[in-house]
């Protein structure tokens, strides 16, 4: 089980996803640098776009119907994929994603050192619902169209992720967090799904014998 490529990729992701997430709020909430640039380059970037105040603009009405296509095709994937396995696996994933969203942006602290808003919005929970469907899609997405799938799910993300800091909901590392708690939930249910189906192989009964006693 321990050779289990697919297991210890899963892992790694886990892993990787859990130590820039961390690194991450570390250097931009935790840093008064690092808030100063996160905050300047969300400024700049809704500036371009003649925003100056947070603002709803066009994605505050599209965010919903968006999302709503975003769940009807990850039901579809789901469907034409028929595994309850991953079922399971996709809403560990979004359950996960969704629920670490909130509850790190409710637990974790913004030091005040006079950068913008002084309360907390990382990671951003808007971002983490498009985060979590993009990576139901990857695990999910058919081989003759997973190539569309994943285009269109992180087109569709980027679009989300870039709207958030043009309309100034969201910092750009609030939503690099988001990403990386759907990566870590991922990484972390892949890796229990792939453990788990090592140990039923090794326990299968083979002769009257456990696979892992053959021989």
């Amino acid at each position: 089980m321990l050779l289990n490529p697919r297991l210890w990729a899963a892992a790694s992701v886990a892993a990787a996803s859990f130590l820039g997430l961390a690194a991450l709020y570390l250097v931009v909430v935790g840093t008064q640098s690092g808030q100063y640039i996160d905050n300047q380059l969300m400024v700049r970037i809704s500036a371009v776009f003649g925003v100056q105040i947070p603002t709803s603009g066009w994605f505050g009405d599209a965010q919903m119907p968006l999302l709503m296509i975003g769940f009807a095709a990850v039901a579809i994937l789901l469907a034409a994929n028929r595994s309850l396995r991953t079922v399971v696996e996709a809403g560990a994933i979004v359950c996960l994603t969704l629920g670490g969203a909130y509850v790190l942006k409710a637990l974790l602290d913004r030091p005040s050192f006079g950068v913008g808003p002084a309360l907390n919005s990382f990671p951003s929970n808007t971002v983490a619902v498009f985060a979590a469907l993009t990576a139901v899609a990857v695990i999910c997405a058919p081989s003759a169209l997973r190539t569309l799938v994943l285009l269109y799910a992180f087109g569709v993300g980027a679009v989300a992720s870039f709207a958030v800091i043009a309309l100034q909901w969201h910092r750009p590392g609030d939503v690099l967090g988001a990403w990386l708690v759907a990566a870590c939930a991922a990484g972390a249910v892949r890796t229990y799904s792939a453990a788990w189906s090592a140990e039923t192989i090794l326990r299968r009964p083979v002769g009257g014998q456990t696979a892992a006693h053959r021989g």
